[in-house]
């Protein structure tokens, strides 16, 4: 029977044993479960996180795309405008350089009229020089533009009224007006 108590002893230690490996895997099962779960819930936190982040930073590479499209128009745009006020000024040229002679020696005499004449001496090129006609006082010279340049006898005094000049000067005074008249 000692053999019996024995068994019995060593079955309940068994049963016992198996109760309690039991209930351990239970709370084990139990605990790698919430741990799995715990770590689901973060991974999905941070995968949204992850997500929201990526859609903010789309938004502002989207909105650098826009913007930087926007100024490169703009830049296109106000060179385009440029160009054309450009032209306009290169088209007056063109318009006063294809005039009749008798309309470029009205200019040319109008750049020439100075108070006291003898005391300066008017430089033309030689394109134009037969345009002023007998005056002492006009000198040929390479001036490669048409118009004069007026110097007083003793230097001190010099006016550049070459068309390449009178346009520049233009330019900077009429340059806000013509804009106004081709774009509004």
């Amino acid at each position: 029977m000692e053999n019996g108590g024995v068994g019995k002893i060593i079955e309940e230690i068994n049963k016992e044993t198996a109760q309690k490996v039991s209930g351990i895997e239970a709370t084990s099962s139990n605990k790698v479960n919430f741990i799995l779960k715990h770590f689901e819930q973060l991974a999905e936190e941070n995968a949204e996180k992850i997500r929201k982040q990526g859609d903010d930073e789309i938004l502002v590479i989207k909105r650098q795309v826009i913007s930087n499209a926007e100024i490169e128009a703009k830049g296109k745009i106000d060179k385009e405008k440029f160009n054309r006020i450009e032209n306009v000024f290169e088209e007056t040229r063109q318009v006063i350089l294809n005039l009749s002679a008798q309309e470029k020696k009205e200019i040319i005499e109008k750049m020439c009229d100075v108070s006291d004449k003898e005391n300066f001496v008017f430089y033309v090129d030689k394109k134009y020089a037969n345009l002023v006609g007998n005056v002492n006082n006009v000198k040929e010279a390479d001036i490669n533009d048409f118009g004069v340049i007026i110097k007083s006898r003793d230097g001190k005094i010099t006016t550049d009224n070459t068309l390449t000049n009178r346009l520049n000067i233009l330019k900077q005074h009429k340059r806000y007006d013509v804009a106004k008249i081709l774009f509004g």
